[in-house]
């Protein structure tokens, strides 16, 4: 998912990298023969299940998506007619600290669909789990198979990730092409598979061009991140997923491609102006026209900063707020603070300079409880306009929205009157007066953790699978900037790979209401001993969130090394 809103950002500031595609043609006059296309195939499968007609089915409704997926994948072959490498990458287990971002989803999603049965009446059970869509499930298997099975025209049944070269049927090129499938039993999630690729054939990738499909606004920081090993990069998206109501220029039913050297070129022509009152509309669309030696250390920092807005792995600081001017805010302070030639990031953007990133914060630090107080004023004016309640459906935009017009936790934190950075933590925190200085030293040391693990997994690969951000909110700017080191230091070193097992992964994430998706006898155990793990009913905290799906769900910690050990005996039974 990565930044919320970053899609609609970026078409909205930067409308001159959005390109149409047409037979091999980034715009009706200029060229483009491409070599590499990679899928990252995940949200293939779930817009086949969202455009299903269910009235119509005369097959499974599993046996349907997987055939759907196929088709849709030779058509995007079809469609971009690589001469070279197709990658098709499914998510398999990923880190620990995108678990977390997991299992929140699955309930989020199981409970907005109860409140959309309610409203609606449906009394109709669901005819199928989108929580099938998990590395290990029964359904994972079966798509790993047949979809391995039909792009490499021979038995994969034991073997999902697969080299070949092969002539597709949707392949018109004269010489065959190589398709490689990367399965959900294959570690690591799909977008990050599909760079560790392009980090390790660096020599094909410097010359020639690839498009990479996929709906996450992580796609475009790590495309991003990678242009000094892929220089000829673009992402691929069908209109309709990120610009319908947002540029009514766009033909909703042509193809576009996201010109990354251009929006690269572009972020760095701002970060290095002098004109603080330049605003992020600057379309400078010639590269070679940036003559500075760190172009890739500014590219490394604008990532960097980024993550303040919030990722998968950690949250948005409520005061930076992408939907409130959060950008400009960072890119601001960071021209106040870091000259031309400097940079936070350096050597390849693996090295953090924690002394130009405290300097870079204190800015924002001084100007936080501003910036929090624009925020409360900006949704409390939300809040007074109110949404109809009359029918169903707007019963359910309401829900939708529910945290813009739900906002006790804010009020109470209240940053009009003084104190209110005691209640922040009081009530996004449980942090009360005693030991609260140790408890708020460790949240921001756990979040300077996740800077720099965040940074590492998108430069050389997940340095540590276990570790993760344990809360839902981040600390205050102003407790921060006390904790960031003066001197070079590692919070994260790097840790063999200790992904966990698919069926651990299944136990971590899944709701209670989908713990079906599991062989029996694990469910019976799971619920036995361990009942408390899964809940059959949610709290959600929404603060300074705009939509539901936004929210964080308060539910119990679960001991993975705990739950290896149940599963693991599990597994032994069974053997």
């Amino acid at each position: 998912m990565g930044i919320p809103s970053y899609f609609s950002y970026i078409v909205k500031n930067y409308p001159k990298i959005i390109k149409r595609f047409d037979n091999k043609n980034v715009s009706q006059s200029q060229s483009l023969s491409i070599d590499n296309l990679y899928l990252d195939s995940n949200s293939i499968i779930y817009d086949a299940y969202y455009k299903m007609n269910q009235e119509t089915l005369t097959e499974a409704v599993s046996q349907h998506i997987i055939n759907k997926v196929i088709e849709k994948i030779e058509e995007y072959i079809d469609v971009i007619q690589p001469s070279k490498t197709v990658i098709i990458a499914f998510d398999g287990v990923a880190p620990v600290a995108k678990l977390e971002q997991q299992r929140n989803r699955r309930y989020k999603s199981w409970y907005q669909n109860e409140i959309n049965k309610s409203i609606f009446g449906n009394k109709k059970p669901d005819v199928w789990n989108t929580a099938s869509i998990t590395p290990g499930t029964k359904f994972m298997d079966d798509l790993n198979k047949k979809v391995a099975l039909h792009f490499t025209k021979a038995n994969t049944n034991t073997n999902t990730n697969t080299n070949t070269n092969t002539n597709t049927n949707t392949n018109t090129n004269t010489n065959p092409i190589q398709i490689i499938v990367s399965g959900s039993n294959e570690c690591g999630e799909g977008e990050h598979k599909i760079y560790d690729y392009i980090r390790n054939h660096k020599e094909k990738h410097s010359t020639e061009t690839t498009i990479i499909y996929g709906l996450d606004a992580d796609l475009i920081m790590l495309s991003i991140n990678h242009l000094p090993v892929c220089p000829n990069l673009y992402l691929f998206r069908e209109t309709p997923h990120f610009i319908q109501s947002i540029d009514n220029s766009l033909d909703p039913n042509a193809f576009y491609l996201i010109d990354i050297p251009m929006f690269s070129s572009s972020i760095v022509s701002y970060m290095n102006s002098q004109d603080n009152k330049n605003n992020t509309n600057n379309n400078n669309n010639n590269n070679n026209t940036i003559q500075i030696n760190n172009i890739n250390n500014k590219l490394y920092d604008y990532i960097f900063m980024c993550f303040m807005l919030g990722n998968d792995f950690m949250p948005h600081f409520p005061a930076i707020n992408i939907r409130t001017g959060g950008i400009d805010k960072l890119l601001n302070a960071y021209k106040e603070t870091i000259k031309m030639d400097q940079s936070i990031l350096t050597e390849n953007g693996t090295k953090i300079n924690w002394n130009l990133f405290a300097k870079f914060i204190r800015v924002l630090a001084n100007l936080e409880e501003d910036y929090i107080i624009v925020e409360h004023k900006k949704r409390s004016a939300t809040e007074r306009r109110g949404l109809a309640e009359t029918s169903p459906e707007e019963k359910f935009a309401k829900f939708e929205n529910l945290p813009l017009y739900d906002r006790d936790l804010e009020s109470y934190i209240n940053p009009f009157k003084p104190y209110w950075q005691t209640r922040y933590y009081k009530a996004l925190f449980n942090i009360h007066n005693e030991n609260a200085k140790d408890q708020i030293k460790y949240i921001c040391i756990n979040y300077l953790q996740g800077l720099e693990w965040t940074m590492k997994y998108y430069t050389t690969g997940c340095p540590d699978w276990r570790w993760k951000y344990n809360y839902n909110y981040p600390p205050l700017l102003s407790d921060l900037i006390k904790y960031v080191p003066v001197f070079d230091t590692e919070f994260v070193t790097n840790k063999a790979p200790s992904p966990v097992s698919e069926l651990v992964q299944l136990c971590y994430v899944l709701p209670r209401s989908s713990l079906n998706l599991l062989p029996e006898n694990l469910y019976y155990a799971l619920i036995q001993q361990h009942n408390s793990w899964y809940k059959s009913d949610c709290d959600f905290i929404w603060a300074y969130c705009k939509y539901f799906w936004e929210s964080h769900v308060d539910l119990s910690e679960i001991d993975i090394q705990e739950l290896q050990k149940v599963v693991g005996r599990f597994q032994g039974i069974k053997k």
